[in-house]
């Protein structure tokens, strides 16, 4: 299950920074948000996949049944003491952020279409 992860959370970043096709059409990258809005030239950020909800459920015949609501949350980071860290407040028209709330959004499609 960890290599499984482990190449998962690669893609995401791959497909956040525009290196594949957007698994959902008219899906834009972070990159492409930020090219957008050129006050972000520079920045710095890191995203994750979450468990927003876990579940078993119970079908009729006592078989019980897995149920997850995944999703993707972004932190942006700025240079502290030990250096990057994250930022206390992101905010939500972040390139990163943006990205994670419509990936967020689409995460069932997008799993769908990749399983």
């Amino acid at each position: 299950v960890g290599e499984v992860m482990f190449q998962a959370d690669y893609h995401l970043k791959e497909l956040s920074f525009g290196e594949y096709e957007q698994p959902v059409v008219g899906m834009k990258s972070c990159l492409d948000y930020s090219q957008k809005d050129e006050g972000d030239s520079k920045w710095s950020a890191r995203e994750w996949f979450v468990v927003r909800k876990a579940e078993i459920h119970v079908s009729d015949d006592k078989v019980l049944i897995p149920y997850l609501k995944m999703g993707v949350e972004a932190r942006e980071q700025v240079l502290g003491k030990q250096g990057l860290e994250d930022s206390a407040i992101t905010r939500p028209d972040h390139p990163l952020v943006r990205y994670a709330e419509i990936f967020t959004h689409n995460f069932d499609l997008i799993a769908e279409r990749k399983s």
